[in-house]
């Protein structure tokens, strides 16, 4: 993504680490380029403690949805190492998508894939259903982080665990319980590594 240079020394701000960017609740007017380091998103789920919704890297754009929409912030970002980020209020954003089709290209992207992702979390913390809310939490994570093989999806149940409890809000314990029914009625199996991973068979016709 080409950035102009008179832009990027007008806009351009460096954070030190665990420094606040925007917090929960705060009316949003500003996105944000990483040009160099790591930034958190995190949501309070009490008065006392907050989870870590995602990490973005360099490259990644984040705090656009309040931006666009002009509601407040959904949550806090947080640098977790020294970053220099690229500030960009809706003038500049305008701005960029005018003058710049690999910047507009690239929103586009983002936009629809954050709307998609979304709407499959909104559909799992519907389900009443605890069992489906495991499985279909552990489909998606062996989707983006499991090793495919012939038979199907192997997974890391240690990490998997540790996955579905920052993501699904499930303890560790009843995660473990559901994945239990699940070996037993043979939606999963254990791979050839034993107890450690799990396999999610490959559906019929998908191979």
């Amino acid at each position: 993504m080409r950035i102009n240079q008179s832009i990027y020394q007008n806009h351009v701000k460096n954070y030190k680490t665990e420094m606040v960017i925007f917090k929960e609740g705060d009316h949003g007017e500003e996105m944000y380029v990483i040009i160099e380091g790591e930034v958190e998103i995190r949501k309070r789920t009490s008065s006392a403690s907050t989870k870590t919704l995602i990490v973005f890297h360099k490259g990644d754009i984040f705090g656009e949805m309040a931006l666009v929409e002009k509601k407040p912030r959904s949550a806090s970002a947080v640098t977790t190492k020294p970053s220099r980020l690229l500030v960009m209020n809706e003038p500049l954003l305008e701005y960029m998508i005018e003058k710049n089709p690999d910047f507009a290209r690239k929103m586009i992207r983002i936009l629809s894939e954050r709307v998609r992702k979304a709407n499959s979390m909104i559909q799992s913390i519907m389900s009443t259903n605890q069992q489906s809310q495991v499985l279909n939490g552990l489909k998606s994570y062996a989707g983006e982080y499991g090793t495919s093989t012939f038979k199907g999806l192997r997974v890391n149940i240690a990490s998997f665990l540790k996955w579905a409890q920052d993501h699904l809000g499930i303890t560790e314990k009843e995660v473990q319980s559901n994945m239990q029914v699940f070996l037993k009625n043979g939606t999963l199996k254990y791979s050839a590594k034993g107890n450690e991973e799990i396999l999610i068979p490959v559906e019929p016709g998908k191979r």
